[in-house]
């Protein structure tokens, strides 16, 4: 009976040696791109939240739509949403709901409240400027967190957009931080 020895040779331990060398480079290289992978996804999201909720201020009429007559109570608002309902135009809000908006929910005093109408549960800021004829800027409309937290991620969304003041149409930005 013969016996077969299995041989190691130097070419094989350097090539076995390189190879495991390679996969280690391969795992410390991919593996340190995680936590910023993980980041720029938070980082997407932050922003999308952000966008989101332009997009329903400007976007949206509320519920109910003419959620802006003094016949209808803050009860009956379910969600807060600046659009004129009466024209069914894109990117065209109403003066008059911001005014509602204003008096009705108090961010000072009601931010939860606010937070509930507008389904969010994290910190933002929204901002609602008049454009002037000469470019200047009039605030019409503020509401923040009263405990804005300072995180690593935070997302700021600015777009212009219609404003119907009473039949006029005038140029409005509104600015949403989360």
């Amino acid at each position: 009976m013969v016996k077969i020895k299995a041989q190691l040779t130097i070419q094989y331990l350097a090539s076995f040696i390189f190879f495991i060398g390679i996969v280690v480079l391969i795992y410390i290289s991919y593996s340190a791109n995680i936590p910023r992978f993980v980041e720029e996804v938070n980082k997407e999201n932050t922003r999308s939240k952000a966008y989101q909720l332009s997009e329903i201020l400007i976007n949206d009429p509320g519920q109910p739509a003419n959620w802006n007559d003094s016949s209808v109570s803050k009860d009956q608002i379910k969600r807060i949403g600046l659009s004129d309902h009466s024209t069914n135009k894109t990117n065209l809000i109403l003066k008059s709901k911001i005014d509602k908006f204003d008096s009705t929910f108090n961010c000072d005093t009601n931010f939860k409240e606010v937070q509930d109408r507008l389904a969010l549960n994290r910190s933002f800021s929204i901002f609602i400027f008049n454009i002037t004829e000469n470019g200047n800027r009039d605030l019409l409309f503020s509401c923040s967190s009263p405990v804005f937290p300072k995180t690593v991620i935070n997302a700021t969304v600015k777009r212009i957009t219609a404003l119907n003041n009473n039949g006029k149409i005038e140029l409005a930005e509104i600015i949403v931080q989360m």
